[in-house]
């Protein structure tokens, strides 16, 4: 799989369904863990963006396939999904017959890619640890990534700061969303170090949300006892579990009180244990473009 030939049909299909809004990407292999996924989508309205709902179908190794069919490419499937109310946002059908894990990490461009925590047969016989877990490997995500774990819309938020270009890419990615105005957002900085930046990044993050039209805003700033150790792990997902949110977003790695704690500790943590959908900002890797880690010229 060549990824520039990836790009440039996804660009081409983008243009023709208006390149200039935000697409969200929805992983679609017809589990039961997609189907929810999909009812998350019909319960938050899109208005100003565009959907492509990608089905990825990994090719016998015994009749590898050519180029073009690797590609996304447009496609009717037999039961398509259908957007209720939502006549303004157009939907398209994507197939590519390629590792859905590689398909999917071609969807760099996407303001949104939405997954189920688990699939059909090889993803469902390794849990979370593959689809799920290569979207935030290490060098990753590409894109914003939500893991949904419940249907239902959303109406809590818990977001996670430090002050970091992560976590600030979290604030990013979590205000261009259509539907955060109407939600009730906790910003939740943990202070590990106690110099008084997490506690401004706090403050700062609140301010971004309040100018991008989030009316319902709370922040906690948790932080160590000195001469003692904090585990943020356990910190944020202690929040998790008094709080009940709907949905959390973070960044895949920090500073601070998420100093050192790339994408299998913090971060993997919470993907792995909280029990409501998890939303994980793209990493430095995706914002400087270096392109897609672990894939060589021809994708494997």
């Amino acid at each position: 799989m060549n990824t520039t030939h990836h790009d440039s049909t996804v660009s081409q299909q983008a243009q023709e369904n208006g390149a200039e809004r935000p697409r969200l990407v929805v992983g679609d292999d017809g589990s039961p863990s997609a189907d929810q996924v999909w009812s998350w989508v019909n319960n938050h309205h899109w208005t100003g963006w565009r959907i492509s709902v990608l089905t990825a179908r990994r090719p016998s190794e015994a009749a590898p396939v050519g180029l073009e069919r690797a590609q996304p490419h447009v496609w009717q499937p037999e039961h398509p999904r259908e957007l209720i109310n939502g006549d303004d946002v157009p939907v398209e059908h994507l197939l590519a017959e390629e590792d859905p894990r590689l398909a999917l990490d071609c969807c760099h461009d996407a303001g949104l890619l939405a997954i189920g925590p688990r699939g059909r047969g090889l993803h469902k016989r390794l849990h979370i640890g593959s689809t799920a877990e290569w979207l935030v490997s290490t060098g990753r995500p590409l894109a914003p990534v939500a893991i949904i774990r419940s249907p239902r819309q959303t109406e809590r938020i818990l977001l996670c700061v430090d002050g970091s270009p992560n976590s600030r890419r979290a604030v990013t990615s979590l205000t261009a969303l259509p539907w955060v105005a109407g939600c009730r957002v906790q910003v939740l900085g943990v202070d590990e170090r106690g110099d008084g930046f997490v506690p401004t990044a706090v403050d700062d993050t609140a301010s971004l949300l309040d100018e991008s039209g989030v009316s319902d805003v709370s922040s906690v700033v948790m932080g160590a006892l000195p001469g003692t150790v904090f585990d943020v792990r356990a910190a944020i997902l202690t929040t998790i579990d008094d709080m009940a949110p709907d949905l959390v977003a973070l960044g895949a790695r920090g500073t601070g009180g998420f100093a050192g704690l790339f994408i299998g500790s913090v971060a993997s943590a919470v993907v792995h244990h909280a029990p409501c959908s998890v939303l994980v900002a793209p990493s430095r890797t995706a914002t400087q473009h270096e392109g897609p880690p672990g894939l060589t010229a021809t994708g494997h």
